[in-house]
């Protein structure tokens, strides 16, 4: 199997299997991934879903395949129902989880790799890691990854690491919207590890207003995002 999962009480972690391919995502992987994802996400018992692969790379991006078979070339129906559908789909589970999901970027995170850190609610990154939009070295327009992290990175920002392929650090990853807090790579698994459980220990409830709200305050007025505030607020405060 190219996903393990792995479940320690409310916390579940779902490895990325494939070290020797750099953990690239195939298709049926990318619709494992959302599926277990939601499914997860559904459960009372779970709190925080974690993605942590194996290996010394996070992700470097997708494996292609998956194209008809005969040479022919794909048809737009297939790339949009097949293949892009497939890459939608984990953003979209992602953003419909009710409680936290968190990256742990170990190592590089490149292409689809890099999109998926990012559209995670925490990404956790090692301090050796680089991420980087690098689709365009490949002729394909990262379309796909700029839609998941549109509203995270400033748009000049997203224009120049989409086009120029750059490659950044952990500390420029951070302060450009594209991850959460750096570890040091000597520690990234003992301290990635101590954060999830930590974050674990708080009531589902907590958690799932945090997502809620951040997720659906940003379309509101002022006004109405301090009035959605209160409101959350004083439903959780009395809840049994």
């Amino acid at each position: 199997m190219s996903l393990l999962i792995k479940t320690t009480g409310p916390v579940v972690r779902i490895d990325l299997a494939r070290p020797d391919e750099g953990n690239a995502m195939t298709l049926d992987m990318m619709r494992e991934l959302a599926k277990t994802v939601r499914e997860y996400g559904a459960n009372p018992d779970t709190r925080v879903i974690a993605i942590a692969p194996r290996g010394e790379q996070f992700c470097r991006g997708r494996d292609v395949g998956g194209a008809p078979s005969g040479g022919a070339k794909p048809s737009a129906y297939h790339l949009r129902t097949v293949v892009m559908a497939a890459v939608l789909g984990v953003y979209d589970a992602f953003a419909a989880c009710p409680v936290p999901t968190v990256a742990c970027v170990q190592g590089d995170a490149l292409g689809f790799g890099a999109a998926m850190a990012a559209a995670a609610d925490i990404t956790l990154v090692s301090d050796h890691a680089l991420l980087g939009f690098t689709e365009i070295e490949h002729n394909i327009p990262p379309a796909l990854a700029m839609a998941a992290v549109l509203g995270k990175v400033p748009s000049k920002l997203l224009t120049w690491l989409t086009y120029s392929a750059e490659k950044v650090r952990a500390e420029q990853a951070v302060s450009f919207g594209l991850a959460s807090k750096v570890l040091p790579r000597e520690r990234f698994e003992q301290e990635s590890k101590a954060f999830l459980e930590t974050l674990a220990g708080r009531p589902r409830l907590v958690l799932e207003t945090i997502k809620r709200y951040q997720t659906n305050a940003s379309a509101l007025s002022p006004e109405m995002a301090s009035e959605y505030a209160g409101t959350l607020l004083a439903l959780v405060s009395t809840a049994e």
